[in-house]
């Protein structure tokens, strides 16, 4: 009963219906894949599905399906597929690639779909020494010998291993799923890393976990250029060095599609920005009540600053690279480029609050001035720029090149090469001699064809026989 159920869970994994159904199904769950967003934020789904179906394509993972446990799952089962069945050929794939060919008989003759006949007046040795040495010109000589019975007998073949193309393209695939489950054991996140300063923690993708790297990645300096009028980015680079154990360990300036590599770490540039929390704003402060000139004094965002006058202070509260009110009113920077800067100012004297304002680099005048004793303007902005980089670790990248090789490999080996075999046989008959040549090949019998005929026709200048089949 034990050898029965196990033959049949063998039958199930070697079963070409068992390939086609999950080839159908890993191939309608793509689509779906391709269709829905992969790892976005909660709220973009809810723009576009009501919340309950939002909720069923989170439980099933759909929005991060191809880290799901059940499409993994899906990819497992096709690797065992692919290798009972290379394991199911096995057997007879090796008593072929071992077997001794046949000598060439009236029965093997009949089953080969090239063959010819030609009658040699004369010969001897030396004529059976230019035969080896016309076939070797085409196809390596396996054995040629003198038979018991007075035959000479050749057997020449090619290209045997190219059999060897269904294995090697089943591995190469193989090993391209395994590599891809194996990429799960990696991460991909996001760092910033403002400019003259280091960071060794980053946001895991798809969620809000920070992941502490055991490296620090500091950036000396990051430099961005644009499309001559406009803001469009042309390029833009980072120089960065590694942090390992308190001592820089490498240097290297990244730009997108350079990346810097660290103990299995692919560092990309991504993006970049005007961090809102650094650098300094140059604020201009007039007295409304002595009318006289603006004064300037240099704040950081966070920052409480003495006035000239008396008991009197500013904060500067927040400060936003491209200010925009977003949902219920709440105040968002649009991008972190300085598009619209704009600072939060509170006023205070003796401690105690006495007016909040907005004011806007671009638009001084934007919602009046405020009715406080002072008038508040924002006249530079100089905060310190952020590099954006992507932080990848896959595990498996080697095990999928070495997949995606052996693919090659074994689609070339399938598509251009072939199995080659030829029999000669030379046999005395009514004083004079017949050779009978017969072949056959694998796959692209036209090129073989071609080379048969080259062959017998080379053969046929050693005595000038007549054809006689």
């Amino acid at each position: 009963m034990k050898n029965s159920f196990m033959k049949q869970v063998w039958s199930f994994f070697i079963s070409l219906k068992l390939t086609i159904t999950i080839l159908i199904i890993i191939s309608i769950t793509s689509i779906v894949g391709t269709i829905i967003p992969q790892n976005e934020a909660a709220a973009v789904y809810l723009r576009f599905y009501k919340p309950s179906t939002y909720k069923l394509i989170h439980l099933l993972d759909i929005d991060n399906m191809y880290h799901s446990w059940w499409f993994i799952a899906l990819l497992t089962l096709f690797t065992l597929n692919l290798i009972c069945c290379s394991l199911n050929r096995f057997p007879a794939f090796w008593r072929m690639m071992t077997k001794k060919e046949k000598d060439l008989d009236e029965q093997l003759l009949q089953t080969l779909p090239l063959k010819k006949t030609q009658r040699l007046k004369s010969f001897d040795h030396r004529a059976w020494e230019m035969i080896i040495s016309t076939v070797t010109k085409h196809l390596p000589v396996k054995s040629a010998a003198l038979s018991p019975s007075g035959t000479y007998r050749l057997f020449a073949e090619g290209g045997k291993f190219s059999r060897l193309g269904f294995y090697i393209t089943h591995f190469g695939i193989v090993f391209i799923i395994i590599g891809g489950i194996l990429g799960n054991l990696g991460y991909q996140g996001y760092m910033q890393v403002v400019e003259g300063s280091a960071n060794d923690t980053m946001v895991l993708r798809g969620t809000t976990r920070e992941k502490k790297l055991d490296f620090s990645i500091r950036c000396d300096d990051f430099q961005v250029t644009f499309y001559e009028g406009g803001r469009k980015p042309k390029d833009f680079t980072s120089d960065l060095a590694i942090i390992d154990g308190g001592k820089e360990v490498k240097k290297k300036r990244i730009e997108v599609n350079d990346p810097l590599q660290y103990k299995g770490v692919w560092i990309y540039q991504s993006s970049y920005g005007t961090t809102s929390g650094e650098g300094s704003l140059t604020l201009g402060v007039q007295n409304r009540a002595a009318g006289d000139q603006s004064r300037n004094y240099q704040a950081a965002a966070g920052q409480r600053i003495p006035l000239d006058e008396p008991g009197y202070e500013i904060e500067v509260k927040r400060f936003v690279p491209d200010f925009s009110l977003g949902k219920n009113n709440q105040v968002v920077s649009r991008s972190q480029e300085l598009k619209n800067p704009a600072a939060q100012i509170a006023l205070f004297k003796e401690g105690s609050l006495l007016e909040e304002q907005w004011i806007f680099q671009n638009f001084p005048d934007f919602h009046g001035t405020g009715k406080g004793p002072y008038r508040f303007t924002l006249l530079n902005v100089s905060a310190k720029e952020y590099t954006g980089l992507q932080l990848t670790r896959d595990p498996g990248v080697w095990v999928v090149w070495l997949g995606c090789f052996l693919l090659c490999v074994g689609c070339y080996v399938i598509c251009f090469l072939s199995h080659q075999r030829l029999w000669i046989a030379v046999e005395p008959k009514k004083g004079d001699f017949t050779l009978t040549m017969a072949g056959s090949s694998s796959k692209n019998m036209l090129s073989f064809s071609q080379t048969f005929t080259r062959i017998q026709q080379e053969l046929k200048r050693l005595d000038k026989a007549d054809s006689i089949a």
